[in-house]
């Protein structure tokens, strides 16, 4: 029930009449080290600092015209090292010089995940493996040796056993018959353990899976249409590979046994895939692919076994994609003529607006569709939702109406300029599109919409407010720049505000008077998630959760392991990486009161288990109902005692007295609540609590549970 979110996008583009060959990444200096060449063919090293930066140029001993095979940066010898399809291994550190050559050539090299292993398939097709100074291992031909895991399978129930229909045999016969590139693709597993190399073997592509000595594990089953990609999933899992069949792509998944394990299947317009990488965590598939219209980078990412495209990023000419090895969040899309850091975050696209006709929805992206669910009339668990809806085009970004009962949202196309509204009507009704419009420019990441006819943008050019009258008009005036990168746009419904965030963590309201960034807040650091809130006496008080989990409000540290949080205009949910769901009153005591810590041996009503990884999708607004995301994917909606006792207290000051006592019956709450809570006010209504409730057996009930004691004191304080 997530969408990956952009939370900055920095274009480097290199010196004039240079184009980029390859780069890598130094985590621990926070460098960019890039391979590119100039008109006179020479090729250069160009080092870039956090700031993208350039800091560093050195030539290399070789020509530009050379195919690059690897470009890798060994952390621990602090040199880059780079292998070229002539056979050279090259090493650029504190010097540069050429340490060795393969003689056949290399085919396909690739360092393990721990820097200690360089595997290599020369020319020759013979698997090599050297250490990190540069020794021989182990070397054997490619195709050569016996399986250690052999898989007996008589064929029951396989599809090769089954009648499959004219149609499906003609398909795979046009697939058998097309070119396979000769290209060969090495991978290693997370640990380093195994690597898979894929290869073209007498006109059908094999993959085969090696363990870290060298020596044949498994020979993946026969594929056909098999293409050059291939990923292992650093978790260990699945080994990523795509197939072309003759009216679609697919991304299949290989166990370590050989054995195929699933697949997904790639957009309709997508003609050829060029390449897949796996993020650190294994939680992002990427996938660089032709679509006819250009290359372009599609970000996938599975929950309750199903695919979706979260995002897709668009370029001139991208070649390929580099993950940061420690930030699963940060990507480098290389292109031609230079590379692009894209930051992202993962967060839910939710309805906040605390109004009683509140459909308390949710929005999932899969590329240009949006799965749309009231959980306020259909808790429909995912992959599977209430609406489908259809934007045409892949969606950037979402974000929900912060005016009204707050059920529209507003779409951010891929384009980076499209805007799509949509309203909705309280119930199961589907969302219907009223407008769509163009904002100026093209590098706008975030909207928010505020109100019914003012959108506003975060983008490479700043903030944006666009106004669109009843013609259709559209006028966008830019905010004053920054002293300050903006990386987080975020509308808060319960102050009315539209907030933005700068790199150092101070946060902005947006104002639409004068046009200007007006100051808020300073959050310790920067966060990628903020809500805000009024407090009374404080004030607006601005609640954020950083990438390292700490949650924070104003600049109160209220947890160091927050996994999620929502926040309700009365009350602050948030879960911890300890398994527990915590609420915290919003009130003053939300900068002043304490929280107590998470103990086993304390009885509170402000906090409970969960199940292990479980993440908040959202809150009912005005209800008493929570909404969890498990690890698997699936929902689990729960009343929590918080949440259920602070409706009782608006049903009492209400004065809907039957609607109270129902709470309390259904979710077993004392129904000595109901006095005690306002003992003077309950009895001065006693005539309109018996009309209202109107039922022997409940009013019964009610009496038979009255007890002289003061539970708001006791159970409930």
């Amino acid at each position: 029930m997530r969408n990956l979110s952009i939370l900055g996008e920095t274009a480097v583009e290199l010196p004039p009449a240079y184009r980029l060959l390859d780069l890598c990444v130094d985590v621990t200096e926070e460098r960019v080290f890039v391979l590119c060449g100039d008109d006179s063919a020479t090729a250069r090293l160009l080092t870039y600092d956090s700031q993208y930066t350039l800091t560093d140029e050195c030539v290399l001993p070789f020509s530009a015209t050379e195919q690059i095979m690897s470009m890798h940066f060994v952390m621990e010898r602090e040199h880059v090292v780079i292998a070229l399809a002539s056979g050279d291994i090259c090493t650029a550190g504190s010097g540069v010089e050429v340490v060795g050559t393969v003689d056949a050539g290399i085919a396909a090299c690739r360092w393990s995940p721990d820097d200690e292993i360089l595997a290599l398939v020369t020319g020759e097709a013979r698997v090599l493996l050297m250490t990190a100074d540069f020794d021989v291992l182990c070397e054997h031909a490619l195709d050569e040796g016996q399986e250690e895991s052999v898989m007996v399978n008589v064929g029951w129930g396989t599809r090769e056993t089954q009648y499959q229909g004219r149609g499906l045999q003609q398909e795979e016969e046009q697939s058998t018959q097309q070119e396979q590139s000769p290209e060969i693709q090495v991978s290693w597993r997370g640990d380093g353990q195994f690597l898979a190399v894929s290869f073209v073997r007498a006109g059908m592509r094999e993959i085969r899976v090696f363990s870290r000595d060298g020596q044949l594990h498994s020979v993946c089953e026969t594929v056909t249409g098999l293409e050059h990609t291939l990923a292992w999933k650093p978790s260990g899992r699945l080994i990523a590979a795509t197939e072309k069949r003759a009216h679609r792509h697919e991304v299949v998944f290989f166990e370590r046994n050989g054995l195929r394990h699933g697949e997904f299947v790639l957009h309709a317009d997508t003609q050829r895939a060029l390449a897949l990488s796996w993020n650190s965590d294994s939680s992002v598939l990427a996938a660089v692919v032709d679509v006819g219209s250009g290359v372009c980078v599609q970000l996938w990412a599975d929950r309750n076994y199903h695919w979706y495209m979260k995002q897709e990023l668009r370029g001139s000419d991208i070649q390929r994609v580099v993950w940061d090895p420690e930030d699963p969040m940060h990507v480098l899309v290389v292109c031609a003529s230079g590379f692009t850091s894209v930051r992202l975050h993962s967060v839910p696209a939710v309805a906040h607006v605390a109004s009683t006709e509140s459909n308390a929805a949710s929005c999932v992206v899969n590329g240009a569709q949006v799965l749309y669910t009231p959980f306020a009339y259909a808790n429909v668990p995912p992959p599977m939702c209430l609406h489908t809806l259809d934007a045409r085009v892949p969606v950037r970004h979402v974000s929900f109406a912060a005016f009204g009962a707050g059920n529209g949202f507003a779409l951010l196309l891929a384009d980076r300029r499209t805007v799509v509204l949509y309203a909705c009507d309280s119930g199961r009704s589907s969302p219907q599109e009223i407008r769509r419009f163009m904002l100026p420019g093209s590098d706008a990441r975030q909207i928010a919409w505020l109100e019914a006819g003012v959108v506003v943008s975060l983008g490479a050019s700043g903030v944006g407010i666009t106004r669109i009258d009843d013609s259709d008009e559209v006028v966008t005036h830019f905010c004053p720049e920054h002293d300050s990168p903006l990386v987080l746009l975020s509308s808060a419904p319960h102050v009315e505000r539209v907030l933005v965030e700068d790199a150092r963590g101070r946060v902005f309201n947006v104002s639409l008077a004068t046009e200007r960034l007006e100051s808020v807040a300073e959050l310790p650091t920067q966060c990628v998630e903020i809500d805000a809130v009024d407090c009374g006496e404080l004030g607006v008080v601005v609640v954020g959760r950083t990438a390292r989990n700490q949650l924070y409000a104003n600049t109160r540290l209220l947890s160091p392991a927050c996994s999620s949080f929502y926040l309700r205009k009365d009350v602050l949910v948030f879960t911890t990486t300890t398994h527990y769901v915590r609420f915290v009153a919003v009130n003053e005591g939300l900068i002043t009161g304490d929280i107590p810590a998470d103990d086993e041996a304390v009885v509170s009503e402000a906090r409970r288990r969960v199940e292990r990884g479980s993440t908040i999708v959202l809150a009912s607004p005005t209800g008493d109902a929570v909404v969890f995301q498990m690890p698997r994917g699936n929902l689990e909606t729960v009343r929590p005692r918080a949440l259920v006792l602070a409706a009782v207290r608006q049903a009492l000051d209400a004065r809907q007295y039957r609607e109270a006592l129902m709470a309390c019956r259904v979710n077993r709450i004392d129904m000595n609540m109901l006095y005690d809570y306002a003992p003077a006010a309950f009895m001065g209504d006693l005539a309109e609590f018996v009309a209202q409730v109107n039922e022997a057996d409940l009013l019964n009930l009610f009496v038979s549970s009255l007890r002289d004691e003061d539970v708001t004191q006791t159970m409930y304080t």
